[in-house]
């Protein structure tokens, strides 16, 4: 899955300072191209959300194509034991006629024709129903070589999805107990949907307006970075989240709205990680969703405050899933 960086270049600018036109030009343009990559990274991230539910319509589908094989294959066997009783009725009441014309045999040639009639008869159903029980044969045979694939199919998917959540456990408690020296200062660690959030409030990241690290934030992101850097096999989105109060412009150089701001934000938790960590950029995206995806909607300072956060999102690989569907 392709991971795109949305990069803006911030060169010594800080709220309240003069800028020249040409940084002003720079600043504008950066941010141009940043608003059209995060467009693009939406796009991204919504066509992996389609592929997960994709993949869990794909698993359901796979667990009603087992069931409904189990119930065929029960009701052929029941079948197939029902057409070889009757064939063996058939075969006996063949083997009783035949030995009835022997007997008759030497009678009126009309009562030796009725009985080589009814032989006939008996032998041609007989032929049928041996034609019934190979098809029957066939087709359970057919069904039962089906149900052991799709379940060995099911058995290797659900062994994966089991390592991929022991994964995830494990990758949770590697980070808590990373960022141990963290907790009460606005720091959270979940599973979510088969994934790792990690959540920062403001105040351990940012002061209020600005997306300038935080030298306590930029600890905390040191030691992230090192667990990121141990699993080449995860991938990082960091989404910036504002509260709905209307940013207050300093420099409009810079920023414009609380989407801007959490896209810097964003941005720069993201070259942070970059820059304590031996990681390839390409499995870090930043991503601002301003104040668009509230924790609590409430209108209130204690809600605001919880909605002013940073998650940043491991999500692992689910390549080895999509190759077992195809």
């Amino acid at each position: 899955m392709k991971r795109v960086i949305i990069g803006i270049s911030i060169v010594g600018m800080s709220f309240g300072s003069c800028v020249t036109k040409q940084k002003y030009t720079e600043c504008t343009t950066d941010l141009s191209n940043c608003e059209q990559e995060r467009k693009e990274l939406s796009a991204q991230k919504l066509n992996l959300e389609n592929k997960v539910t994709e993949l869990e319509s794909l698993w359901k589908k796979a667990q009603a194509q087992i069931r409904q094989l189990e119930e065929d294959t029960t009701m052929i066997g029941r079948l197939l034991k029902e057409m070889t009783a009757n064939y063996a009725s058939l075969q006996s009441n063949y083997d009783d006629l035949a030995t009835a014309y022997k007997a008759m045999s030497a009678g009126s040639k009309k009562e030796s024709e009725a009985m080589l009639t009814q032989l006939q008869e008996a032998q041609r159903k007989l032929d049928e129903k041996e034609k019934e029980i190979k098809s029957l044969m066939s087709d359970l045979n057919k069904k039962s070589s089906d149900l052991e694939e799709k379940s060995a199919k099911l058995i290797e998917l659900q062994s994966i999805l089991d390592k991929k959540d022991a994964d995830v456990q494990a990758l949770k408690n590697k980070i808590k107990s990373a960022l141990k020296s963290f907790d009460g200062s606005g720091l959270e660690v979940v599973v979510k949907n088969g994934k790792v959030y990690v959540s920062m409030e403001e105040k351990l990241l940012f002061e209020s307006g600005r997306f300038t690290l935080d030298k306590k934030g930029e600890a905390a992101l040191k030691e992230l970075a090192k667990v990121i850097e141990a699993d080449k096999d995860i991938n990082v989105m960091v989404e910036g989240h504002t509260d709905n109060v209307p940013f207050s412009a300093v420099s409009t150089a810079q920023i414009r709205d609380n989407w801007d701001l959490s896209v810097m934000r964003a941005t720069t938790i993201v070259k942070t990680i970059l820059k304590y960590g031996d990681i390839e950029p390409s499995r870090l995206t930043a991503s601002g969703r301003g104040e668009y995806v509230p924790l609590d909607t409430e209108n209130t300072k204690e809600a605001r405050a919880k909605n002013r956060r940073t998650e940043i999102i491991l999500t692992p690989k689910l390549d080895t899933l999509f190759e077992i569907l195809e």
